[in-house]
């Protein structure tokens, strides 16, 4: 392992300010080690890879090579040849993947010896992917959930550490609390983190599922998505809870018979039916069936 440069950390390492004081730094030193000698960390928060990404980074990564090096920790094992060393990532997986398809055969890398617990490197991996904000929001979401969980700390511990608000910590980690194929689709992008912190608006699972329907196939977008789950919050204060069941199953049977998104609103005074459409096509098929 050959040492090449020292880098210090933000822009500032970069672009040296200008000042006549001399001030002593600490700087973490980059290395060029084999690809090979890497290893994912198995406590790695991020599953899931874009293979189209990673084609995109792989081609970047062999125009400009790695711009930001990868970070590791060294693993030592006696064996019957001697001491094998290798390094276990603990950020930078995404550019690890990507480095190996473009063929790279060495990477840069910092290399952080005192994480010899794995509780700590576990903590270190989950904070350090989640600060570059490069998880999809049900991985965040797990993550959250694991440093609260496996290390005891508050949602104000994990805002502080991961340098976001308590409310934005709060609100991933709720996103967990939805049916499992729902955050299925999240974790693949089929739904957008605002479709799924809207569905969290609907209590009851079933109504869960039939606005997560309704987005699938484009009859609703997020305004009408959050109308729909104020309209459900109001109706659940405002009328007994067998009224209100009683309107969810004529509202669906209204969308099933309209082939539309129907919302029923009601309050103390009365309410009213809400009829979805985006294409004039649309509208004359919904008039039609009603007037037939």
């Amino acid at each position: 392992m050959k040492k090449l440069f020292g880098l210090g950390r933000g822009l500032e390492s970069l672009i040296p300010a200008k000042t006549n004081k001399v001030t002593p730094k600490i700087q973490d030193n980059v290395f060029y080690i084999e690809i090979n000698k890497i290893k994912p960390n198995a406590n790695q928060p991020r599953r899931d890879f874009d293979k189209d990404g990673l084609k995109e980074l792989a081609a970047s990564i062999k125009k400009y090579g790695i711009l930001q090096p990868l970070l590791v920790t060294k693993m030592e094992e006696e064996t019957e040849r001697g001491l094998d060393v290798s390094y276990e990532l603990l950020a930078g997986e995404r550019r690890w993947r990507a480095a190996k398809m473009a063929g790279l055969p060495h990477v840069p890398v910092i290399v952080k010896d005192n994480f010899d617990e794995s509780r700590l490197k576990l903590e270190v991996a989950l904070v350090e992917n989640i600060q570059r904000e490069d998880l999809n929001p049900l991985e965040e979401a797990e993550a959250y959930a694991r440093l609260a969980s496996e290390f005891k700390l508050t949602q104000k511990d994990i805002a502080n550490k991961v340098g976001k608000s308590r409310e934005v910590v709060a609100n991933a980690i709720r996103l967990l609390d939805l049916p499992a194929d729902i955050k299925a689709a999240l974790r693949v992008g089929k739904i957008s983190r605002t479709h799924a912190r809207t569905l969290l608006a609907f209590k009851d699972e079933s109504k869960q599922r039939e606005m997560y329907k309704q987005i699938l196939t484009g009859n609703i977008v997020v305004r009408d998505l959050e109308g729909a789950a104020k309209a459900h919050k109001s109706a659940g204060r405002e009328m007994p809870q067998t009224a209100g069941s009683k309107f969810e199953e004529l509202q669906q049977n209204l969308s099933k018979n309209l082939g539309a998104a129907v919302f029923i609103r009601t309050g103390i005074n009365g309410g009213n039916i809400v009829i979805k459409f985006s294409t004039l096509e649309e509208l004359n098929k919904i008039a039609k069936t009603i007037l037939d």
